[in-house]
């Protein structure tokens, strides 16, 4: 029997063997911690530039246990993690940073037959969410998954579905809702203080820029085939690729357009009131791709989403950073630096308590407010099907430029439509054993 089954069948016969217990002075409620009875056991699968902060912040919530550590890299000597490849990351860096006593772990599979276990946090790269995904929720996990939610369309239906159906908590890493710019952004234009909005311009980062990366051994203490999983094999390591640049090859991401569009096309969706639905007509207006180098991303892209309404959201790396809203009464820009209108009253607006209020933020940030809700089971916050839709749209604008042609989706049925070729890239195939199965 493989590992993988034998962990199967110890989970349906509800054995603990061999999982070590890791009880502090300050899980006894000592001190005037918070006693084990009320603390969420978490585990931390992904332990790179994304992770490590992310746990951090969750290691300091009183309420959080954290008891294992996940990750294919526990390597020595010299990484490239970070945009500037000067970080170091993986197991060693995370038990220094939470403790030489946490259990670590290399397979996900085994973190999540440990006993007791509540939750997980997941930061792995993209061709890995769906899978590990359905993994955490079909054994109880509620979920705290990376953005974007998954490589493809079917992955993130499957996901959504599976998700709805558990009755796990899954809150999506798109924190831009949990900022108060962002939330009094969205409720401006909720409550029509711009008049009918007509365009969106959505700015997104460029795509790395196609280096030529020779490849190199794989070092002692990394998992090359497991960092790879369900995405098509390559002999083609190079730290650099891998760790910090793997975003710009298709095999493994979609690019900027998924992985910053799962923060901005999210807020457009929030402000105009599209949760729950999607596009209509996807149109690219300009893509460039590199000529040479690792990466298969296009240099430059530019691709409209027009929706039933007649409202039309454009993406693109050639924007300014952040979302700018065109209404018959103004315009607002909001980013992560900056909430400015024109006219400049609008921006200053007091939004009444009368009006229309979106979902109140949590005392805290995105990372409380994910425990609130594992805690008290409401609705967390960049929920499933919100970060399902807002993929999406990003997915489809990646299609539309890729095919270099229009695409037409019906968000009902959450097909593309009239177009064969098309619809085969909402889905992908997977290298053995892996499948949206296990």
């Amino acid at each position: 029997m493989d590992r993988r089954n034998f962990l199967k069948n110890l989970g349906k016969a509800g054995i603990a063997v061999g999982f070590p217990t890791i009880i502090p002075g300050s899980a006894l409620g000592k001190d005037g911690a918070v006693a084990p009875s009320e603390r969420v056991n978490l585990a931390a699968i992904g332990l790179g530039t994304q992770g490590i902060s992310n746990n951090k912040n969750f290691f300091s919530d009183p309420r959080v246990q954290l008891v294992a550590l996940c990750d294919v890299n526990n390597t020595e000597g010299k990484q490239y993690y970070g945009y500037k490849n000067n970080d170091t990351r993986g197991l060693r860096r995370a038990r220094k940073e939470f403790g030489e006593n946490i259990p670590t772990y290399n397979d996900f599979r085994e973190v999540l037959a440990i006993p007791g276990l509540d939750a997980v946090t997941v930061a792995v790269p993209d061709h890995w969410h769906a899978i590990m995904g359905l993994a955490c929720v079909r054994t109880g996990k509620s979920v705290y998954g990376e953005k974007p939610l998954t490589r493809t369309i079917r992955e993130g239906k499957v996901l959504r579905d599976t998700v709805l159906a558990s009755g796990c908590v899954w809150q999506t890493g798109s924190w831009q809702r949990s900022l108060p710019t962002f939330v009094r952004a969205a409720e401006l234009v909720r409550n029509g203080y711009l008049g009918r909005v007509s365009r969106v311009k959505i700015g997104l980062p460029s795509n790395f820029a196609a280096e030529v990366l020779s490849p190199e051994p794989v070092p002692k203490g990394f998992d090359w085939e497991m960092w790879q999983g369900p995405a098509e094999r390559s002999a083609y390591y190079n730290p650099r690729r891998t760790f910090t640049r793997w975003r710009g090859i298709c095999n493994y991401s979609a690019g900027k357009i998924a992985d910053w569009g799962a923060h901005h096309l999210d807020i457009a969706h929030w402000a105009l009131g599209y949760d729950s639905t999607g596009p209509v007509k996807i149109l690219p207006s300009e893509v460039v791709y590199p000529k040479d180098g690792f990466s298969d991303q296009p240099l430059k892209f530019r691709v409209k989403l027009q929706y039933a309404d007649g409202v039309e959201i454009e993406m693109s790396d050639m924007n300014r950073n952040g979302v700018e809203f065109f209404g018959s009464r103004g315009k607002l820009f909001i980013s992560r630096d900056a909430l400015f209108s024109d006219p400049i009253g609008i921006a200053d607006t007091r939004i009444l308590p009368t009006e229309s209020r979106l979902f109140p933020v949590r005392k805290g940030n995105h990372f409380t407010a994910f425990i609130d809700s594992v805690i008290d089971r409401r609705k967390a916050v960049t929920d499933i099907d919100i970060a399902h839709r807002s993929n999406t749209g990003c997915l489809l604008g990646e299609i539309a430029y890729r095919l270099n042609r229009p695409i037409t989706w019906d968000p009902v049925k959450e097909e593309i439509v009239g177009d064969e070729q098309a619809a085969r890239l909402c889905d992908r195939s997977y290298s053995a054993p892996w499948s949206l199965n296990i």
